[in-house]
């Protein structure tokens, strides 16, 4: 039993000074965040849509013509022109208020808004080069004709949205509409030339 005893106090005091004996572990370094975490694949830069080929370094004139005539009054025309990049939108606002009659033969007088809007988008048909499709958006409010105007229940408004192939320098008449309380009838030319 003494033998016993003195084997296990020999064990603990052997472990004892091998356990002093081991030069101490230094602590694990901590492994930074972005090490350990799975490596994640950076985005992709965003690519033109596939059926878009990339735009060409030429500018496009736009020019659209507008006709407003009433009976067998002489036409008033506008024309609004533009140049726009290949694959660029552009945009023309242009307003002014003129002085309207509340009745025929009354002083009383209010203003009232005319407007020629004109929004395009012009892109070459890179397959056959002197072809363009246009976005066109176009609204126009304008003044009545004759020298003053009167109001009246549904004074003319023009808005229209198309999307067209034009040859390049040739014009092409792309709608006439009529005013739905005269005889007023409005005409819209558009005329799209590649710059070069």
């Amino acid at each position: 039993m003494l033998k016993r005893i003195g084997l296990i106090a020999l064990a603990v005091a052997l472990s004892a000074s091998a356990a002093v004996a081991q030069p101490a572990k230094p602590a694990a370094k901590a492994v930074p965040q972005e090490k350990t975490a799975e490596a994640k694949p950076e985005k992709a830069p965003a690519k033109p849509a596939a059926n878009e080929p990339p735009a060409l370094p030429v500018n496009i004139r736009i020019e659209v013509s507008i006709t407003d005539q009433t009976g067998a009054n002489a036409p008033a025309r506008k024309v609004v022109t533009m140049i726009a990049g290949d694959r660029q939108s552009t945009n023309i606002r242009s307003s002014a208020s003129v002085p309207i009659k509340s009745l025929p033969n009354s002083p009383s007088m209010f203003m009232r808004d005319v407007t020629i809007n004109v929004d395009a988008r012009p892109m070459i048909i890179q397959k056959e080069p002197n072809k363009i499709n246009l976005s066109l958006g176009l609204e126009y409010f304008p003044k009545a004709q004759g020298s003053q105007e009167v109001m009246e229940a549904g004074m003319a408004s023009f808005s229209e949205r198309l999307g067209l192939i034009l040859e390049s320098g040739k014009p092409m008449m792309i709608s006439q509409a009529a005013d739905p309380t005269s005889d007023r009838k409005i005409t819209v030319e558009v005329t799209a030339t590649i710059l070069k």
